[in-house]
């Protein structure tokens, strides 16, 4: 039983190193966290499984699922069935993929539901995020407690909180601007910071 308990503990502290190499430039004190029921490693190539009751934490973030799997020759962290949640946003969905990507992360995801940005509510079949710009792609919608849209494709601009949509299919906000380009029509509001 000791013995079983020492080397979960090794399996972690392996775990968390393999993360540390994906996060780049995070000193020691800044370590991801990781809990599961099984890690697997290969340390030929750094790859590693995380598999049932995953948890991950780094710095504001926190993953929790049933699966995560990183790929350090790509550079790509793959989680499974679970919630990310951190500074400002929270939502759940059935794979989350975090890429770096010139010294930066990217996320995309698929399936997410139950999404929260600020005091914004959003869902849709397909999210990327990559340099404050969120692109919301099939089935979309984003509200607030007082105001909804939903459309085919929705892309946010973090930074000034513009808010650009295709094929609204209802909207009870006020837009800033809208055309209409054949059957669909494109608005663009600013949702605020």
């Amino acid at each position: 039983m000791l013995e079983e308990k020492f080397l979960k503990s090794v399996k972690i502290l392996l775990f968390s190193l393999a993360i540390l190499f994906f996060f780049g430039r995070a000193s020691f004190a800044e370590a991801p966290n990781v809990k599961a029921d099984q890690v697997y490693l290969d340390f030929g190539t750094g790859t590693w499984v995380a598999d049932g009751n995953v948890v991950i934490t780094y710095k504001d973030y926190e993953f929790t699922g049933e699966k995560a799997e990183y790929y350090p020759n790509k550079s790509v962290l793959d989680l499974f069935n679970g919630k990310l949640s951190g500074k400002d946003v929270s939502f759940f969905a059935k794979k989350i993929i975090l890429k770096k990507k010139n010294n930066k992360t990217q996320v995309e995801a698929f399936n997410v539901k139950d999404g929260i940005y600020k005091q914004y509510s959003f869902s849709c079949n397909e999210l990327d995020l990559f340099d404050d710009l969120v692109t919301l792609v099939g089935d979309a919608s984003i509200g607030s407690s007082t105001s909804k849209m939903t459309g085919d494709k929705f892309s946010i601009d973090l930074k000034t909180g513009k808010v650009e949509g295709t094929n609204i299919k209802s909207s009870n906000v006020e837009t800033s601007s809208k055309e209409e380009s054949g059957n669909s029509a494109e608005t663009t509001t600013n949702i605020g910071q």
